[in-house]
């Protein structure tokens, strides 16, 4: 089965170019995939670095976001035009490892599960440079939408997570146009009973750019996206 890896990217040029690199070496040979990075109104070069970057790497396309701006929109957008079997979602900041995409993807087509779903906060997970406020927020939401849900689950806000085809038909429509398309996918998955694997994974803080995740706008859409979903 062939894993597509969808990269939603705004003004990412300083870190797209590892990010990708990485991907590329740690995949090649190992399974069959392709890049799918989608230019979210990016006004700093990486429009014109994706360009450069494509004719390098083979198995990386790019399109642009024709929607509105946003990581939701970003990412509805790319699950509307990737291709394959089963579909990543990892982030343009190289904060995503590899390792688990590849483990992920295996048990899914080896173990048959629908989608895989990473945590950073169980036994085995790690996370490197976590700002604490985004940290102790972060945690105090997680486990408020265990609760709430009654899902044992403790990280639906990360957007890093591996889907089959089949999974995300089932869970569309989406959407969410911020951040909180991670918690809305999550929460889909789980609500229409698909088969999910639960993995400890490992994140690191990003090492360039500037994170586009603002606390008190996102916060608002993570509200009405549980609100809608529960």
């Amino acid at each position: 089965m062939e894993l597509c890896v969808i990269i939603p990217a705004k003004n990412e040029m300083l870190t797209l170019t590892d990010t990708i690199n990485n991907i590329q070496k740690k995949l090649e040979g190992e399974i069959s995939y392709n890049i799918l990075v989608i230019n979210d109104h990016s006004d700093d070069g990486t429009l014109q670095l994706l360009e450069n970057l494509s004719r390098i790497y083979s198995h990386l396309r790019f399109v642009s976001n024709e929607w509105e701006g946003g990581v939701g929109n970003a990412i509805r957008f790319g699950l509307s035009q990737w291709q394959g079997d089963i579909v990543a979602i990892c982030m343009a900041d190289g904060s995503d490892a590899i390792e688990d995409i590849l483990l992920s993807y295996k048990m899914i087509c080896e173990d048959g599960y629908d989608c895989v779903f990473g945590s950073r906060f169980i036994k085995g997970g790690q996370v490197e440079n976590y700002p604490f406020v985004k940290y102790f927020l972060n945690r105090i939401f997680n486990n408020w939408v265990r609760i709430k849900t009654g899902i044992n689950y403790n990280d639906f806000t990360n957007i890093f997570k591996l889907y089959h085809r089949r999974s995300v038909e089932v869970i569309f429509p989406l959407d969410s146009t911020g951040f909180s398309i991670g918690l809305e996918m999550s929460l889909k998955a789980f609500k229409r009973g698909l088969s999910i694997a639960i993995i400890p994974i490992s994140w690191k803080q990003r090492k360039a750019g500037v994170s586009k995740l603002k606390l008190s706008e996102n916060f608002k859409l993570y509200m009405s996206t549980l609100q809608k979903i529960c």
